[in-house]
């Protein structure tokens, strides 16, 4: 069933503010959740299948942005409330792409690149711009050649997606569908740098381990944080419930909602005991923000 809450309070400012929706689209790890073989970690609670990391912003003209693009895409993309059951025609799929943000090159949130060849199709064309920071662009392009202008052979021509890419700067606006956007640098332990992003009263922040001092300042006054969490335990590259509570107490946004996280974190079991403000996402889980 969808779940969309109602718009936080815009303050003040109302008249000017426009009111978008975030769908998380994916919310387990990068083995996707639960992972099969594993009996004892098998849940039949629908909550506890998670795709891997991803969401959509959606605006009130019809923008569509997307963060991350990870290799469930093509089903994010057709269902991405996960309510779909593969019969009749999904008439909630996504067709239009104004901008992808990229957290960062690992597997499970760039992957799904190819998927968004068909966006450029249903869009006549019209090509895609990831932003991203230049060097987790720089290794999508060497990974994935034939997506960007450095195909290595004409065969690709016919084939290959219209995109573009373009390199952002940490706390200095951007502009993505009428939108401006803010990065932030975020540290996902030994396994380098990601980038987080500010849109209006939204933070998207996954797959950090801890958060530089300096950028403690772009995640002030949130009405909606999106966090990665994983487990209980603490774990080397990823916050675990401790450390992401601490982050939230410090931050104190209006509401947070848990992403990424492993099969360990079952919703009917954790969402009870989580303080409030905060809970666990689950794939198709809709809210508001508002932006300037």
């Amino acid at each position: 069933m969808r779940v969309q809450d109602g718009q936080p309070s815009a303050g003040p400012h109302a008249a000017i503010m426009q009111h978008w929706r975030i769908i998380i689209t994916g919310c387990g790890t990068s083995h996707g959740s639960p992972p099969w073989g594993w009996r004892h970690l098998w849940s039949e609670d629908p909550r506890d299948h998670r795709r891997r990391s991803g969401a959509v912003l959606l605006g009130p003209a019809g923008e569509v942005i997307l963060l991350d693009m990870g290799p469930d895409l093509m089903h994010q993309l057709r269902d991405p409330y996960a309510t779909w059951r593969g019969y009749g025609y999904p008439e909630d799929c996504i067709t239009r792409c104004d901008g992808v943000l990229l957290t960062h090159d690992h597997a499970d949130h760039s992957h799904g690149i190819n998927e968004l060849r068909h966006v450029n199709r249903l869009q006549d064309g019209r090509p895609i711009t990831i932003y991203g920071h230049r060097q987790h662009l720089d290794l999508i392009t060497q990974m994935f050649p034939y997506c960007f202008d450095a195909a290595p052979d004409e065969v690709y021509r016919s084939y290959k997606p219209a995109l573009t890419t373009c390199p952002v700067t940490d706390g200095t606006p951007f502009t993505v569908a009428g939108v401006p956007v803010v990065a932030c640098a975020l540290w996902h332990g030994p396994a380098g740098r990601v980038n987080g992003y500010r849109i209006g009263s939204l933070a998207y922040c996954s797959d950090a381990k801890s958060v530089p001092e300096a950028t403690l300042p772009l995640l002030e006054g949130l009405d909606l944080l999106v966090l990665g969490m994983l487990r209980e335990q603490p774990h080397e590259t990823h916050m675990h419930l401790a450390a992401a509570l601490d982050l939230v107490d410090r931050l104190r946004p209006q509401r947070t909602v848990f992403v990424h996280m492993g099969p360990e974190m079952r919703w009917a079991q954790w969402q009870g005991r989580l303080p409030a403000g905060v809970e666990l996402a689950f794939d198709g889980l809709e809210m508001g923000f508002t932006v300037p």
